[in-house]
């Protein structure tokens, strides 16, 4: 089977329709769900932003009956402001074309020389690895690419999937625990964006989750969330097609204090959710506030989004409080992820 690599061209819907067959069966492969977007969504997620750049790259397979099929999908990420000397890059292969060196040219004819043109030192890159599987086993796909590219692990996270709908007597009973510890904190629910009165507020959680998150050796500089980049994110995410689901703990003064966002696609045939943070900051720790936020963020996806199956979730090893309260759940372990970093001579 021959193939070829070259530049995504976002204005084909051809292209992009093939791209989003891709982009299923790696979730489906991956997740056991996906995601349905309209062309426009799609194009939506591979636009530019003040805070980031992007490229990417396709492996074109044809084969032997004649045609064309995306078979695989190269991408950097330039952060614009801060990590500037970070580029992130990544390869996924069709689970129906891999073993036949498509990830291997996708770095070497496409990630390898945008890292030498972008002029960044530090490059970074995740992989999946079996649950079962060494971080550290050379033979490893996303190990053997990564030494291609110069860099090693940093941290090892773990991928959870949580099969749903939840039933209401477990959400009940963690309840109950959160309502034994609660004392004057209470929640909010968000659904449809951050009210405009708290975006300053909500950075600062947002920092915060950065600046704590269990990362083990990643080198990471926590991003500023002002008003205006959370204005962006929340555009970016509702001109996609994407609804948050954001519960805000708040302290007896008033103070929010913690924050946990749930990312669900609206399109009709989407069936798996993503749990994309949560977070107590360090003061207001210790009153279950982290299980608060996750039962009610599960119990409105559980009631208002019947068609979603699945929900995901990924924790560092070295955070066994989530992991904790995410079994609870019954989050049940998918794949581990590595973490790789370095400063590789290109």
């Amino acid at each position: 089977m021959h193939f070829s690599i070259r530049p995504l061209d976002p204005t084909s819907d051809l292209e992009l329709t093939q791209y989003g067959a891709l982009d299923v069966a790696l979730d489906e492969a991956a997740h056991g769900g996906s995601e349905v977007f309209t062309l426009a969504q799609r194009r939506v997620l591979l636009t530019d932003t003040p805070y980031y750049r992007t490229q990417r790259w396709v492996a074109v397979a044809e084969p032997v009956e004649g045609g064309e099929v995306l078979a695989g999908i190269a991408s950097v990420y330039l952060p614009q402001q801060e990590n500037l000397d970070t580029i992130s890059v990544g390869a996924s292969v069709h689970p129906a074309f891999r073993g036949q060196g498509i990830a291997t040219a996708l770095v070497e004819e496409a990630l390898i020389p945008a890292i030498r043109e972008s002029g960044r030192a530090l490059v970074e890159c995740y992989g999946a690895i079996p649950a079962d599987g060494d971080p550290d086993d050379p033979s490893v796909p996303t190990n053997r690419l990564a030494a291609r590219l110069g860099i090693s692990r940093r941290n090892v996270a773990v991928c959870r999937i949580l099969p749903l709908p939840l039933e209401t007597s477990l959400l009940d009973q963690l309840q109950a625990q959160v309502d034994e510890k609660i004392g004057d904190y209470r929640l909010e629910l968000w659904d449809g964006g951050i009210p405009e009165e708290h975006l300053t507020a909500y950075g600062l959680l947002m920092r915060q989750l950065e600046l704590d998150e269990p990362d083990e050796e990643v080198e990471h500089e926590a991003p500023e969330y002002t008003p205006e980049r959370i204005r962006t994110m929340v555009q970016r995410l509702q001109d996609a097609g994407t609804r948050a689901i954001i519960a805000v703990a708040v302290a007896p003064d008033g103070s929010f204090v913690g924050n946990c966002e749930v990312h669900l696609q609206q399109e009709e045939g989407t069936t798996i959710a993503w749990q994309e943070n949560t977070l107590v900051m360090p003061d207001h720790r210790g009153h279950r506030l982290g299980l608060a936020l996750k039962v009610a963020t599960h119990r409105l996806l559980t009631e208002q989004a019947p068609h979603v199956r699945s929900i995901a979730t990924w924790n560092s090893h070295v955070n066994p409080w989530m992991i904790a309260i995410n079994e609870a759940l019954g989050y049940r372990i998918a794949y581990r992820e590595i973490a790789l970093q370095g400063r590789p001579q290109h």
